[in-house]
């Protein structure tokens, strides 16, 4: 069966679902006897985020799929976003979901380590297990990956364990680490910790002499509630290094604080291209919390307000919702 009829059953099985008792037959029949056809338009209806009683048995029927743990951790096949989404589905229907997909990525010994994933299809799967997956269950599967040789697991791997175990005796060890993607993550892994031992490596990594330390150390300050935090924030803005200045305004825009507005606004016009962009999208999203704040006075039609943004910032193109086909026969039926 092609794609294009599996979508006009599945379409009117989802349509039928709860008035017609041969619309969960047909789904069933379809991810049995056409699977090839079936999976991509089921993933295609459980991406539209729609909730119903069709929808739920849908994703049943794609958790038993042999393909699904592969194609949910590929960055080739799903955005980050739309992977930990489909993820929090499957996980709805199998509370056991997170276990499953963590013991495909590398073991602790080399045994059945051909059928683990690659690197990149590891990065992906700790990236949806670190949204999706609560408390320290999956310590015990993936505990050793911040020790992997690679260092793109690894990075991903700290960042999660060290959510997990929210210890700066832990953190301060992985500081001596050479790679400075898995430094910064240890230390972005104590943001929300607000022990004195945490703060004080926290104040400490402000100073590092990587940028996304002392940057990750900053928000972190900031969330603990910390006053130096906007201060430094805005010194590193100047800083000569332009990976510094780019990363300061990644800060300013996570602070969001209204008085970063002129700084931000000035970084736009920074000589840097890397700099321009993370301080453009730092602006817009303090723009977009300002227009949230309820005390916040909106300007009426006509009038503009004292901080612009730059005029070269083009809106975005709304795309036009498609339609879904629909059956016009009146009986189901399955042809191979």
């Amino acid at each position: 069966m092609n794609i294009r009829i599996a979508e006009k059953y599945l379409q009117r099985a989802l349509e039928e679902f709860d008035s017609n008792p041969l619309a969960a037959k047909l789904m069933r029949r379809l991810a049995a006897d056409a699977p090839d056809s079936f999976f991509p338009v089921a993933m295609k209806h459980l991406n539209s985020r729609e909730e119903s009683n069709g929808h739920r048995l849908m994703t049943i029927l794609l958790a038993r799929q042999d393909s699904l743990m592969e194609r949910l951790a590929s960055p080739a096949y799903n955005s980050r976003e739309s992977a930990v989404d489909l993820f929090r589905r499957f996980l709805a229907v199998d509370p056991s979901f997170d276990v499953k997909l963590a013991r495909k990525l590398p073991g602790r010994s080399y045994f059945g380590q051909e059928h683990a994933f690659d690197s990149s299809h590891s990065a992906r799967a700790l990236d949806i297990l670190d949204e999706t997956s609560r408390g320290r269950r999956l310590l015990p599967i993936l505990g050793h990956l911040p020790d992997s040789s690679d260092n793109r697991i690894s990075a991903k791997a700290t960042l999660f364990v060290g959510r997990r175990v929210q210890s700066p005796v832990w953190t301060r060890k992985q500081l001596a680490r050479p790679d400075q993607r898995i430094r910064a993550n240890a230390v972005e892994a104590l943001w929300g910790v607000q022990t004195p031992p945490a703060l004080t490596l926290l104040e400490e990594c402000v100073g590092d002499r990587n940028h996304r330390v002392a940057g990750n150390s900053l928000v972190g300050l900031h969330i603990a509630g910390r006053a130096e935090a906007q201060p430094g924030a805005m010194l590193m803005s100047r800083q000569g290094n332009a990976e510094a200045r780019s990363t300061a305004a990644w800060v300013l825009g996570r602070i969001s604080a209204p008085e970063f507005l002129k700084r931000l606004t000035e970084m736009v016009r920074d000589e840097h291209p890397q700099v321009r962009s993370s301080a453009l999208r730092a602006l817009m999203d303090v723009r977009r919390r300002e227009a949230k704040r309820p005390d916040l006075v909106v300007p009426q039609s006509g009038e503009e307000s004292s901080e612009q943004v730059p005029s070269d910032v083009e809106k975005a193109e709304v795309l036009p919702e498609s339609t879904a086909p629909r059956l016009n026969d009146s009986k189901y039926v399955v042809r191979r």
